[in-house]
């Protein structure tokens, strides 16, 4: 990978970005919606409970913004692509596959950093909430596992998107959210019926949120869980990668990059 390539994409999504209002709105507009529905909803609750259910949502919220946010922008500025029919001029230049989810990854990363400090400003300044009583060095751990669980989702997506083309396009809104309720982002693993646990156990959202739980409550940790999350999410990356490469080739032996179809 030639870095100058992947700073050039880069720029070209920092000024898409800049430049139109629904992409800065959108980092701040929902995320501010489901601080004040969950927020308020929880500060209720928790006057009637001695149990923390403002960290409990709050902390959930915020930290599921590395799989929603990152996610979801891997498969959205590809599928930008697509509707101006760049693609194909994108990959009559000397730039790589690689070298351009690179620079995907990296910008869903920033606008995920965007969202995360405005939600932790907002949080505390609206409910006293700081999420920084969880140790730093989990709230790293959290972000860094969140995040590759995220990326993965957005290269399976852009895959998907790479081998059928844009009648798939609503997976890029839709497939986080259809996996957030085995993650466990607002309530144990111990919740969920049996067959749903079952799902769930193998999620390395489940092993980060459920850790995140037993801090804010006071439990053990099970590390044994996140050493899992973390050989599952590399496993994953490392597979969705793979089909990607496969559904790019595809697509340029099939002419979707040409078509935008």
């Amino acid at each position: 990978m030639k870095l100058h390539r992947i700073n050039a994409q880069l720029l070209k999504f920092w000024y898409i970005t800049i430049n139109r209002v629904d992409r800065i709105f959108d980092i701040v507009y929902w995320p501010l919606i489901d601080l004040f529905v969950w927020g308020f909803a929880s500060f209720y609750i928790r006057q009637l409970s001695e149990v923390n259910l403002l960290s409990m949502f709050l902390g959930g919220m915020i930290l599921w913004i590395f799989v929603w946010r990152a996610g979801q922008d891997i498969a959205v500025y590809i599928l930008e692509d697509f509707w101006s029919k760049n693609l194909y001029h994108l990959y009559t230049t000397p730039i790589r596959l690689s070298e351009h989810m690179t620079a995907v990854i990296v910008m869903g990363l920033i606008r995920s950093m965007a969202t995360f400090l405005v939600m932790i400003a907002l949080a505390w300044l609206m409910y006293a909430f700081n999420l920084f009583e969880i140790p730093v060095l989990m709230l790293a751990s959290a972000i860094f596992l969140l995040s590759l669980f995220s990326w993965s989702i957005g290269l399976l997506v852009t895959a998907l998107i790479m081998r059928f083309g844009q009648r798939i396009q609503v997976l890029a809104w839709s497939i986080v959210w259809a996996i957030q309720p085995f993650s466990c982002v607002f309530y144990p693993l111990a919740a969920l019926p049996g067959w749903a646990q079952a799902i769930a156990a193998w999620m390395p959202t489940t092993a980060v949120f459920e850790n995140v739980r037993a801090i804010i409550f006071g439990t053990p940790m099970n590390y044994a869980l996140l050493g899992r999350a973390v050989i599952m999410d590399l496993a994953l990356l490392v597979v969705m990668a793979f089909l990607l490469k496969a559904s790019f080739n595809h697509a340029k032996r099939s002419g979707l990059l040409a078509r935008g179809d």
